[in-house]
């Protein structure tokens, strides 16, 4: 398929989620099409933006967008990536689509805001099919195309031996309102004494004092509790691969990719009963332990280790390359589309 030179903005400090997909995605592109990137690191000033894009070569621009990397507030945020695509035709890769937990004025403001970029779009993305329902409540009246998140391969370290017995509970990635921590620590009453939580991530900005909450909690619980901070990607493997009880407890999720790590290296995450957990059981049928009681789902992981591994060379989803190409199509149509 003949693919317009691309040019992929990201925007975001290089340690964010949604950068480092984007990144990791523009590298797989780079494999399969000609590449213009356009790199800002914090909150863009548009008009200097608007004029790197101008510059860029002909043909669509790729970003990846959540609401938070392009303004303090969602209305800025639109404001911005509208003003973006009045001088490219954009496809934009949405991220963190509203929905009612975001509480009933946030999650006004920033469904305004997604159907505001979507339809200034000439292409819209999303990483699954609950996104797309989200997109739809939005009131945003475009079609979105489903590209799912890649697994990435993670299985560079040495694995323990599945039947050893866990050290403690493990949640992988930033700790912010929602994410589920606390649930974990209040459903450790299931296990032995002494067990704890380690939460592999730092606070999200804003969200500090989150570790002084989770402290004082495990404190008051009687359970251990260690926040490690941020984990550089070369240790991943590795401490996903060791033996602790893998749980993603939260109950929110459109997309994640802190659930594809855990697969990624080989791991079955306990995840909570929702649209997306459905989606993933479904792509790749086993990948995550799916439960409705999460005190019940740690005792019955606890006493069967080996129900948190994945069978030895199983897939748990597409690679970063079979996601890119699912883009092809998807830039070929926008490229010959006018801002």
């Amino acid at each position: 398929m003949s693919v317009p030179a691309l040019t992929v903005l990201v925007v975001g400090p290089a340690g964010h989620g949604v950068t480092g997909t984007a990144l990791a995605q523009e590298t797989e592109l780079r494999a399969i099409a000609p590449v213009h990137l356009v790199r800002r690191p914090a909150v863009p000033d548009v008009a200097e933006l608007r004029a790197a894009l101008g510059a860029a070569p002909v043909g669509p621009v790729l970003v990846h967008v959540t609401d938070r990397l392009f303004g303090t507030t969602p209305e800025q945020a639109a404001d911005a990536v509208v003003a973006l695509a009045e001088v490219r035709p954009l496809v934009v890769t949405l991220h963190d689509l509203p929905q009612a937990s975001d509480g009933p004025r946030n999650a006004l403001r920033r469904a305004t805001a997604y159907r505001r970029m979507a339809e200034a779009a000439a292409a819209v993305v999303v990483s699954s099919a609950h996104e797309q329902r989200l997109l739809a409540a939005c009131g945003a009246a475009v079609p979105a195309v489903v590209v799912p998140l890649p697994v990435p391969d993670l299985r560079s370290a040495p694995a323990a031996d599945p039947a050893t017995p866990f050290g403690s509970v493990a949640v992988l990635g930033y700790l912010y309102p929602g994410k589920g921590h606390e649930a974990v620590l209040a459903a450790l009453d299931a296990l032995p004494a002494g067990v704890g939580l380690t939460a592999w991530g730092r606070p999200s900005d804003g969200h500090e004092d989150l570790v002084g909450t989770l402290t004082e909690q495990a404190r008051a619980l009687g359970r251990p509790c260690t926040v490690t901070g941020f984990v550089p990607d070369a240790e991943l493997p590795g401490l996903l691969r060791s033996a602790v009880l893998p749980v993603a407890p939260h109950a929110h999720l459109s997309a994640s990719g802190s659930i594809n790590s855990w697969i990624g290296a080989g791991r079955r995450p306990l995840v909570p009963r929702s649209d997306y957990a459905a989606e993933l059981d479904e792509r790749a049928p086993g990948c995550v332990l799916v439960y409705d009681d999460l005190p019940t789902a740690l005792a019955r992981a606890w006493h069967e280790p080996a129900s948190t591994w994945l069978p030895a060379g199983r897939a748990g989803g597409p690679t970063g390359a079979e996601t890119a190409a699912l883009l092809l199509p998807v830039l070929a149509g926008a490229g010959g589309r006018a801002p």
